[in-house]
């Protein structure tokens, strides 16, 4: 791809970098979504389709508690690859495409939807294996959680860094820069420590548009649907109950999804240029290869990581604040909701 110089290259706050991620995504929204929705649509439904053709009624149930597991060991079965499919599927094949997709707007260029799938070539297998070599690390990470002190201290911290900032990484990381399956979490690391507290808080406002774009309407649409027709349960016909709200969950969190997951992936795109551009002067190395007449190689001109110590004592640091915090958040939440308990048991018992 011939990239040609561009004025938006430029370091940006989170405010201006989230402008222009929705700007990015709302100019391109039928192509983004489209991607997505070209792998997530017909594996949403095969998954919809198998938990409606295994259901098994509280009737059976009652009579024969064994015959959960001799009626759906092809659900369970069916399910398992389903899982495996979308992890192939969405993590890797459409999220390497999108990332793609995003990377060659905002660099000046254009493509459409099989374009992007066809550009990605196989680096959406790397991003797989680095998926897989996040999921061994997050063991030993949790491992490393169980160790007295040290690792009580940081274990949370670390997990929340890695799970929220370098695994969303690996895409950009392998399908602009190339990297390998097993260096690729590496230079995701080595980038995102740069601006370790920047990073967080911006993959934290994610977090939050998520919950507020996908679990809040799904949640809200149960309750809808409870409080119209009851809960499954309390239906006359429980069959029928059943398959319509789960029907109405699938609609809600599919469409949701397809809604943001692009505009995740656009985020942390540009966000990973950002990085770039403020560390590594990718800017500065984009316009000199487009007065050049280059074809792309400031992409993929990257520093090596090798030699970089892998954790430093001020970055424990920050792991402590963050698992600190983290402890506190959930302290807080817990005693609401507790406190919202005891609240209701306490007027049940007033009648």
């Amino acid at each position: 791809m011939i990239v040609s110089p561009s004025p938006k290259l430029r370091p940006l706050s989170i405010g201006e970098l989230l402008d222009r991620a929705i700007r990015l995504y709302r100019r391109n929204f039928l192509t983004f979504v489209g991607i997505v929705a070209l792998v997530q649509v017909p594996l949403t439904l095969v998954q919809l389709v198998i938990s409606l053709a295994t259901f098994t009624d509280p009737a059976t149930l009652a009579a024969d508690p064994m015959a959960i597991f001799s009626d759906n060991w092809l659900s369970v079965l069916l399910t398992f690859l389903i899982v495996i499919a979308s992890f192939f599927l969405v993590q890797g094949l459409a999220t390497a495409a999108v990332t793609r997709a995003v990377a060659d707007e905002y660099l000046g260029g254009k493509v459409d939807w099989f374009e992007a799938y066809r550009k990605i070539g196989n680096s959406w297998l790397s991003l797989v294996g680095a998926l897989f070599w996040a999921g061994i690390i997050s063991l030993g990470l949790f491992i490393w959680f169980l160790v007295p002190c040290v690792g009580w201290l940081t274990g949370i911290g670390i997990i929340f860094f890695f799970s929220m900032v370098i695994v969303p990484m690996l895409a950009p990381v392998i399908v602009l820069e190339g990297q390998s399956a097993t260096e690729a979490w590496r230079r995701a690391w080595s980038l995102a420590r740069r601006r370790f507290w920047w990073v967080l808080g911006f993959v934290f406002i994610l977090y939050l548009f998520n919950q507020l774009l996908i679990t809040g309407p799904a949640m809200l649409a149960t309750l809808l649907l409870q409080f119209v027709a009851g809960t499954p349960l309390e239906a006359a016909n429980y069959s029928s109950a059943y398959m319509l709200q789960t029907i109405v969950q699938t609609a809600v969190t599919l469409f949701f999804s397809l809604i943001y997951l692009p505009l995740q992936l656009t985020a942390i795109t540009l966000m990973y240029f950002d990085l770039r551009v403020r560390t590594e002067g990718f800017d500065l190395a984009l316009l000199a290869e487009g007065m050049a007449g280059g074809t792309g190689g400031a992409l993929t001109a990257v520093p090596s990581t090798r030699g970089e110590q892998l954790v430093t004592s001020s970055e424990l640091g920050n792991f402590v604040v963050v698992s600190i915090v983290g402890f506190l958040i959930s302290a807080v939440i817990s005693g609401v909701f507790g406190l919202l308990g005891m609240g209701l048991l306490a007027d049940g018992g007033g009648f």
